[in-house]
C-alpha cells in the first residue's frame, strides 16, 4: 500500500513538473478505516433522507408518528405541549364558519383521537409505535429522521 502511495506521488510531481504547476503539498495521511469507510458507503446510505422535509414516505403516516412522539415531551423533556392561538375570523360570513367546523380533515381527526387518549400522567395511551410493511422502504430512515427531528437520539438495536 505504501508503495502505490509513494508510486502515485512520484508520480504526481512528474505530472506537475510537466505542466508547471506548483506541486501540492504533503496530505496528511488518512487512516485506512475511513478511507474504507468512504469508498465503500453504499448509495442507498450516501443519498438517504437526512431532514424530515426529504423524506418522500406517505406524508400522512410520517405526520402521524411525529405527532405521537411529540407527545411524549411532556414526559421526557418535561414541557408542555404548546397550544395553538385561535385564527381570527372575519365574521363576514358566519354560515360558512359553521360549515368549516362540521366536517373535520384527516389530520384533525387523528390529533383528536392522540390527544384523547393521554393517562393520567399526560403520556400517550399507545406507548409503542410499529412500523411494518415489506423490505427497503425506509421505516428505519422514517424513524430515525423523525426521532432527530423531534430532538431525540435514536438509538438502533438489531436482533
Amino acid at each position: 500500500r505504501r508503495q502505490v502511495l509513494e508510486a502515485s506521488q512520484q508520480l504526481t510531481e512528474v505530472i506537475n513538473s510537466e505542466t508547471g504547476a506548483e506541486t501540492p503539498e504533503p496530505r496528511e495521511e488518512v487512516e485506512p478505516a475511513e478511507e474504507e469507510a468512504a469508498q465503500h458507503c453504499l448509495w442507498v446510505d450516501k443519498f438517504s433522507p437526512r431532514r424530515y422535509i426529504e423524506l418522500l414516505s406517505d406524508d400522512y403516516t410520517n405526520r402521524c408518528l411525529l405527532k405521537w412522539l411529540k407527545l411524549w415531551d411532556t414526559v421526557v423533556f418535561g414541557k408542555e405541549k404548546a397550544v395553538r392561538k385561535a385564527k381570527p375570523s372575519t365574521g363576514a360570513h358566519p354560515s360558512f364558519k359553521e360549515h368549516q367546523t362540521k366536517w373535520k380533515t384527516k389530520v384533525q381527526l387523528t390529533e383528536e383521537i392522540l390527544e384523547a387518549e393521554l393517562d393520567q400522567h399526560k403520556r400517550p395511551k399507545y406507548k409503542v409505535a410499529l412500523l411494518c410493511g415489506p423490505p427497503c422502504l425506509g421505516k428505519t430512515t422514517l424513524a430515525h429522521v423523525i426521532a432527530r427531528h423531534a430532538g431525540y437520539n435514536p438509538v438502533e438495536m438489531n436482533a
